[in-house]
């Protein structure tokens, strides 16, 4: 870990703290606070934040304020527009519908942002990644004939600006 790393890496005590807030926050949420759960509850959101004692941090990054507005606002008309289009399949009586897989060649470098990437398509209708080979993601999606390179590019955009990253070229 290099010096520059070690001066801005939170300690771990704080890491502690956070994972702690974040792993009972997150498990409050999902029993909607039932007395009964807090019996298990209490003791994986302890061992979940003592890992920060045994895994190595994880590589800082920095989201962009203004990466995040123009970032919520291209997912949501996204999400709204590929929702239209997959109802619009579900509802026709041909159902236009090519399942399949495709690559796409990505230019973000591994780590958070890959991975967000990655899991945002999963979230927008019709597209799911499926694997991730050397540079090229695999995706299975509701028609292999849709234009999706453009898009997935677009959205591989604002991901970078979210992150305030440069993207490498291919």
């Amino acid at each position: 870990m290099s010096d520059r790393y070690r001066r801005f890496a939170p300690s771990p005590p704080r890491r502690f703290l956070v994972t702690l807030a974040a792993t009972l926050a997150l498990w409050w949420i999902l029993t909607g606070g039932a007395p009964g759960a807090w019996a298990i509850g209490i003791p994986v959101a302890l061992l979940a934040a003592a890992s920060v004692f045994v895994l190595p941090p994880g590589r800082r990054y920095r989201l962009s304020l203004r990466g995040l507005v123009v970032f919520m606002g291209f997912f949501l008309w996204q999400s709204f527009v590929g929702g239209l289009d997959v109802s619009r399949r579900a509802l026709s009586p041909r159902m236009s519908l090519a399942p399949g897989f495709i690559d796409y060649p990505v230019r973000l470098p591994r780590g958070p942002a890959l991975t967000f990437f990655m899991n945002v398509i999963g979230l927008l209708p019709g597209t799911l990644s499926v694997g991730l080979h050397r540079r090229r993601l695999q995706l299975h999606v509701l028609d292999v004939g849709m234009p999706l390179h453009a898009s997935l590019s677009r959205l591989e955009d604002r991901v970078a600006a979210l992150f305030g990253l440069r993207l490498e070229a291919l």
